[in-house]
């Protein structure tokens, strides 16, 4: 399993979908990654570099530097589970979007 695609907050993670929202993480082979908010009726989209560090995803906003850490790791579902915090949050692989 890799974080190479499109991700959504998945739909059983009630506290997922309550601090973070509705997010759509977009991780491309070039070292970008896209961090959408989705609401009703706008979108807000983050931009950031991103390289993994063995189970850590190394994040920097180039518009606002600062380097964060994210751990994160795959069940054998293939969910993707990124600790924000320290807080786990559970992500589920997009399809046909």
């Amino acid at each position: 399993m890799n974080l190479l695609g499109t991700w959504l907050v998945d739909e059983t993670d009630e506290l997922a979908l309550a601090r973070l929202g509705n997010v759509l993480l977009e991780f491309d082979e070039n070292g970008g990654l896209r961090y959408t908010i989705r609401e009703q009726d706008k979108r807000q989209i983050i931009n950031l570099r991103y390289r993994v560090e063995g189970s850590t995803i190394v994040t920097d906003q180039p518009s606002a530097p600062q380097v964060e850490r994210t751990q994160f790791s795959f069940s054998d579902e293939g969910v993707l589970t990124l600790a924000f915090g320290g807080v786990p949050y559970r992500f589920v692989k997009a399809l046909g979007l």
